[in-house]
């Protein structure tokens, strides 16, 4: 194997025990901050969606882009709306 995948690997696996650690220190605070991003990502998706409709823009509002949303927040729902709107 050489340098770089391995690096990666490494990376890959020092962020999961980050995020392990993070959960086992305190759950409900974890999954209360991931569940007020899942709402404030799918509202700014159906707000998004409800005015991009007189522009002819739409986002779908899926498990997808939900979940997008509620791990990026906001920067993800400007990311999915820059995707859909010059990538897609």
């Amino acid at each position: 194997m050489s340098v770089s995948p391995m690096l990666w690997i490494g990376l890959a696996v020092v962020l999961l025990l980050f995020i392990i650690l993070k959960v086992a220190k305190d759950p409900m605070a974890f999954m209360g901050g991931l569940l007020r991003n899942l709402v404030i990502g799918c509202l700014g998706l159906v707000v998004i969606d409800y005015i991009g409709k007189s522009y002819g823009f739409h986002v779908p509002l899926n498990f997808a882009t939900a979940g997008v949303a509620s791990v990026l927040g906001l920067p993800g729902i400007a990311a999915l709306a820059v995707a859909q709107r010059w990538i897609l």
